[in-house]
Parts: C-alpha cells; structure tokens; sequence
C-alpha cells in the first residue's frame, strides 16, 4: 500500500490542486525523480552502511512527511512534501530486495522475490480501492493511511528478520584492496569492489544494463495506466465514480497477479527473462491498446487481466535476474537499479502523455502506446535470441 498516494497522483492534482494535465505529467516526472534518487541512495547507503539501520532511518523520516502532507493535501504546498516523502519511501525498497538477495540462493532466490512481488500486489489489492473510496470526500486520510503503512511495514521487518549482511570494516576494506590483484575481479572478494562505482560496475555486465533500460521503458508504456487511464474515467464518470473506478482496475490487477503469479511463475523460472518480456510486451500492445476503443465498463476489466498477465511475465523474474548478475558488494545497489528503471518510466511516462493529451486523444495516445509496446516485443525477442546464440556457443551471458 506504500504506492497508494502515486496512484492517484494525477486526480489530485488535476481535481484537487487544479494543476492542467501538462503541469501534472511535470509534477509527475519529479515525483518520479524523486524515487530515482530515494532508490540510489537508499541501496547505496545499506551497502555502507547495513540494510535495517538505513531502512529505520529512511521509513521514519518517510512516515513524518506523510502525516504532514495530510493537511496540505488539498493545496501546492502537496507537491514539495509529496517529493520528498518519495525520496526516503523510495529508498526502502531496494534494502528490501537486498535483504532477499543476501538470505536466499540458488531455487530459494526466485521464490523469495516472487513472494515479494505478490505481498507488493496485495498492498494494491486494497490500497486502490480504498483510496478511490476516500479520494473525493476524505483525501487527507489516504495520506495517513499510506503513512501507517510504511509504519507498519517497519515494525514487521524489525520484528522478523534477522541482519544477514556485515558491514566490511575499514580495517577489512584496505586490507583486501592490498591483497586483490589490480587486473582481477572477484566476487569472492566484495570489499575490494566496494567503492567502485555503479555505473562503472554495470558496463562490466552489460547484460544488466540493457536490461535496466528495457525495464524503464517498459514502465513508461505501463505508466498510462496510472496517469490516462484515471482522467479518462475522471472525464466519463466524473470525479467520485472516476477515482472509484480507478481503483477497482488495481484491485483486479492485484487479484490477478496474486492468484495468478504462481502459474506463470512455472514459465518465467525456466525461460530468460527477455523471452519473458517478449511476450509481456505483446500482452500489453493488446491490453493497452484496447483502452482506446471500448466504451463498455466490464471490458476495462477484461483488459486488466490481459495486461496483467504481461506485467507478471516482465515483473516476476527481475529481481532474481539482477541478483544472478551482482557482485556481492553491489547487491543493494543493483537492485536500486530496479526501482530506479521503474521509476524513470513512471515520471517519463506522465510527462510523455501529459503533452500529448493536450493535442490528441485518448485512443490516439493509447494507439501510439500500443505501437511502442510492439515494437519493444520486437526488441526484446531479437535480444533473447542473441544470447541463446551465445550461451550455444559456451560464451558467458
């Protein structure tokens, strides 16, 4: 339930702020700036610092902010505590998949992430549809109720886990920087490799890094549902019944990835994770799509449960894709590099479509989508292909 505010984001600032829905895809884009920045920090700082030190931090400043915002809800003061309360939520997200990362290997790795995955979506199997409910008549309680989430969320992570990751010491980081050979890399020597750069350590897996810009992309075409797709039930039913509406198509979403995760998960297991967003990405082309040219209420749900589907392929082995491909040292940082992808898509997305609904309509810009949906199946076919070439040929991928 911690994305219940970003989901309504575009009703509150167009219904209730009075932003236009230009000013809102900006606004947008800097809320989504924000996770980009929460999430670097935050996973940066966990491998320097230890994962739940730096989550108790983060998720009470997060918490502060929240129950702060609750009383500008209404008012342009939102949008600055709205950015900053994203930035330190944002940055527990990658503490929590680093934890998973640290605790389980090998088969373990992949169900672990799957559950959570499936624990995010039934956040979003209530969160929506109770904030559609309170959206038009009680706003300043769907601020309070996220901010007790995060609380919440805080209390069972202490509670129930255990701190796997040490910490390297300085001592320990200067004495494997002496011992490590200047021309060789080991995972089995982590604090060697500490200080290295992100960035730096992502061209040396490139793999990784076509990966995390495929990702953001694709959450850029996913976007539209959170940002068009609100105004468009907003604009046909009005505001109470539109955020009413909204929120009942994440609730299906979330049903459907809960009950519908562990099937699929019996394919992406055993097939790359470009295969898998292959065919996640036709989902969405027909998903999407479709929302330019129905009008029946029923058929919007049917939709959900075919871009659904696609969403489970894209989402349900990233995670275990990213940790096969991190160093020990860069655990949590890789996987910043997940919710940071995710969040690029979510503030381009906004600003994308913001402009473009101001000269077009909305099965023109759900088209355009479309279009860019099948044309990322494309892509990441041709790039599956490629390195089943290459694994063919004994070489690493």
């Amino acid at each position: 339930m911690g994305s219940l505010v970003f989901t309504f984001s575009s009703l509150i600032l167009t219904g209730m702020v009075g932003l236009t829905t230009s000013q809102a895809g900006i606004v947008a884009m800097l809320y989504a700036a924000a996770n980009v920045a929460g999430a670097i920090v935050g996973g940066k700082a966990a491998d320097f610092y230890g994962r739940k030190r730096v989550y108790l931090g983060f998720t009470v400043i997060t918490c502060i902010i929240w129950y702060v915002a609750s009383f500008f809800c209404t008012t342009i003061w939102i949008v600055p505590l709205t950015i900053v309360a994203m930035f330190f939520g944002s940055g527990c997200y990658p503490i929590v998949s680093a934890m998973i990362a640290d605790s389980a290997k090998g088969e373990k790795s992949a169900e672990c992430f799957s559950l959570l995955y499936l624990c995010h979506n039934l956040g979003f199997a209530v969160g929506p549809a109770l904030g559609g409910a309170l959206l038009a008549n009680h706003l300043p309680w769907v601020y309070r109720i996220q901010c007790g989430m995060f609380l919440l969320g805080a209390v069972i992570l202490f509670s129930c886990t255990e701190e796997v990751y040490k910490v390297p010491t300085k001592e320990e980081r200067l004495a494997a920087k002496r011992a490590k050979d200047a021309d060789r890399f080991s995972q089995d020597e982590p604090e060697s490799e500490l200080h290295v750069g992100t960035l730096q350590m992502l061209l040396r897996t490139k793999i990784l890094l076509i990966f995390i810009v495929t990702l953001a992309i694709a959450t850029t075409v996913y976007a539209a549902i959170a940002f068009i797709l609100p105004l468009q039930f907003k604009d046909a039913f009005g505001l109470g019944a539109g955020g009413t509406y909204a929120g009942r198509i994440w609730t299906v979403n979330a049903l459907m990835v809960v009950f519908g995760t562990p099937i699929i998960m019996k394919y992406t297991k055993t097939h790359h994770q470009f295969n898998c967003m292959a065919f996640g990405c036709l989902l969405y082309c027909i998903g999407f799509g479709a929302y330019g040219y129905i009008k029946a209420l029923p058929l919007y749900f049917v939709s959900v449960v075919i871009w659904s589907i696609g969403e489970i392929l894209i989402s349900t082995g990233a995670g275990v894709f990213i940790a096969q491909h991190s160093p020990a040292s860069h655990v949590a940082r890789f996987q910043s590099q997940y919710d940071m992808a995710r969040s690029v898509g979510r503030g381009v997305g906004p600003l994308i479509f913001g402009a473009l609904l101001t000269t077009l309509n909305y099965r023109q810009v759900w088209t355009i989508n479309a279009v860019t949906c099948i044309i990322m199946a494309v892509y990441c076919w041709f790039i599956y292909k490629g390195e089943m070439k290459k694994k063919a040929r004994g070489e690493a991928i």
